[in-house]
């Protein structure tokens, strides 16, 4: 029998076994008590958005009515299954995209909540603070794509690309090389530091959680 709920200490451990086990990911879930293909929506959002990616999702998430017809429009036009467009775009399950698919083939209108703003779906232009910023409300704060984007107003796409930059080269990366705003060889290395010294703030919640991890993987790598 399947469990329901797992830590995220415990998903990350069994995203770790799992690749070490070599076994088929079905057969995985099925001896480990996972429920089917929960397993693989796991190494997704965990590959997308690290430690936020295996938090419980929030209930009440309110989406854009521009995110459902894109969700739809994706799935309309053969780019993934439900599940696979509900890990690209942050959904809480695959049974969300079903359900927009099928209110759109009824015809029915895909609206967002009354209260909620408008999210744009063209590009605004930012300065690199307000991209720190963002980046920020995601990470520190613990909010999704689509909530970021409608708090400041950008699109989704804007949100989601800024979060992934600074995991892989930290906020330095957010620097705009366009020409609209400061140029990243303006940045000291007093800038760069203080930056790093900001973005380990941010994280700092996770710390705790990731020393866990890591002395367990570590456990696992010394038994192996």
């Amino acid at each position: 029998m399947s469990r329901s709920k797992f830590t995220v200490l415990e998903k990350l451990n069994l995203i770790e076994d799992y690749q070490q086990s070599g076994l088929p990911r079905a057969t995985y879930e099925r001896r480990h008590g996972i429920g089917k293909d929960t397993l693989r929506s796991w190494l997704i959002r965990y590959q997308r958005d690290g430690l936020e990616g295996l938090q419980e999702a929030k209930k009440n998430i309110h989406y854009s009515k521009e995110l459902k017809h894109t969700v739809v429009f994706a799935y309309l036009n053969g780019e993934g299954t439900f599940g696979e467009l509900a890990d690209r775009y942050g959904l809480r399950n695959a049974t969300q995209a079903q359900n927009w698919v099928t209110k759109y083939n009824e015809d029915k209108p895909l609206t967002a909540s009354p209260s909620r703003k408008r999210v744009p779906t063209m590009p605004k232009k930012t300065t690199f603070e307000e991209r720190i910023e963002i980046v920020e409300y995601v990470v520190k704060h613990k909010h999704s794509y689509a909530e970021a984007a409608e708090h400041f107003q950008v699109s989704y796409q804007q949100a989601r690309s800024w979060v992934l930059k600074a995991k892989n080269g930290g906020y330095e990366a957010l620097v705009d090389n366009r020409g609209h705003h400061r140029d990243e060889s303006e940045l000291t290395d007093l800038d760069k530091a203080n930056l790093r010294i900001r973005q380990l703030e941010a994280e700092l919640k996770d710390k705790e959680l990731v020393e866990q991890f890591a002395k367990k993987l570590l456990e696992l790598q010394r038994k192996g």
